[in-house]
């Protein structure tokens, strides 16, 4: 087999074997790189903010979606009947087309990914419940379960006036400048309101 292997490649035209190898190692590392990255291989690829102005289309993945789609493109091509430089321009367009949407796919998956890191400011105002009494006037804190970014947390918090017993429901008001939420009845809060 690998006789009739070499024979086959030796009756190409040197054009096509210049095809058939781009097309054949690119697709040989991208299958390693893939591999890669599903036995553990960190991505660090690109920047992972979606806003990076790095040149993410002359990443890895990038060039290794332009060395496929250039080789195989410009194979057909050659295959057709047409000559060397509609090949070349017909993979290289090919190839650059693969290479931009790569890029775009991968800045559109970074764009949905959530951080799950928590904003602070979205609690401050936000309702809940006291989970553990909060002692009067910020000698100590207490724990608060509130709903924040779709999942219930649970935070320390502060009250700047009277004691808030376990069930009661309040209100986020602020933050301390340690960084510990200050909480007061919701009630209360609710009264005055009106």
């Amino acid at each position: 087999m690998l006789l009739d292997l070499t024979t086959w490649w030796q009756h190409l035209p040197f054009s096509e074997q210049i095809f058939w190898s781009i097309g054949l190692v690119s697709n040989v590392l991208f299958v390693i790189y893939i591999a890669a990255q599903f036995l553990g291989g960190h991505d660090t690829d690109i920047d992972a903010s979606p806003d990076s102005s790095d040149l993410g289309i002359l990443s890895i993945r990038g060039l290794l979606a332009f060395g496929m789609f250039m080789g195989w493109t410009g194979l057909i091509v050659l295959q057709a009947g047409l000559g060397m430089t509609a090949a070349l321009v017909a993979g290289t367009l090919a190839g650059i087309l693969a290479s931009w949407l790569a890029w775009r796919l991968i800045l559109l998956l970074l764009r949905l990914q959530v951080s799950g890191t928590l904003d602070p400011e979205r609690v401050v105002g936000q309702t809940g419940i006291v989970h553990l009494r909060i002692p009067a006037r910020q000698h100590n804190t207490g724990k608060v379960m509130i709903e924040v970014q779709g999942s219930l947390r649970e935070f320390d918090a502060v009250s700047e006036a009277e004691e808030i017993p376990t069930g009661t429901p309040i209100l986020i008001v602020g933050r301390t400048e340690e960084g510990v939420f200050i909480a007061q009845p919701f009630e209360t809060t609710h009264d005055k309101l009106i």
